[in-house]
């Protein structure tokens, strides 16, 4: 069985909450899973998780880059939205103002 519930007593491994992506570690022999019955958990295999870990750890590092530019690029992009809303604002306040004199 992989499957497996929040608060429900299961043997030392790594368990995987996809709900939050989380990756919950059990210890030494048996422990309860956090969470309520709603939190769906499936078990990854040690081996697995081990040989997974330097490749997502090798994703990080090559996108953190990217990630950086693409938070950068949004700031700018939002204040220049900001600013034309603004200017458009105030154009159209103009001319409504001339063509009511």
């Amino acid at each position: 069985m992989l499957n497996y519930q929040g608060g429900q007593s299961v043997k030392s491994g790594f368990y995987w909450n996809f709900k939050r992506w989380e990756i919950v570690t059990i210890e030494k022999g048996a422990g309860l899973l956090p969470g309520s019955e709603t939190d769906r958990y499936i078990k990854l295999p040690v081996l697995l998780f081990m040989c997974s870990a330097p490749f997502l750890g090798l994703l990080y590092v090559v996108f953190l880059p990217f990630i950086g530019f693409a938070m950068v690029f949004w700031l700018v992009a939002r204040k220049i939205m900001q600013f034309l809303g603004k200017a458009i604002t105030e154009l159209r306040a103009l001319v409504r103002a001339t063509l009511r004199a």
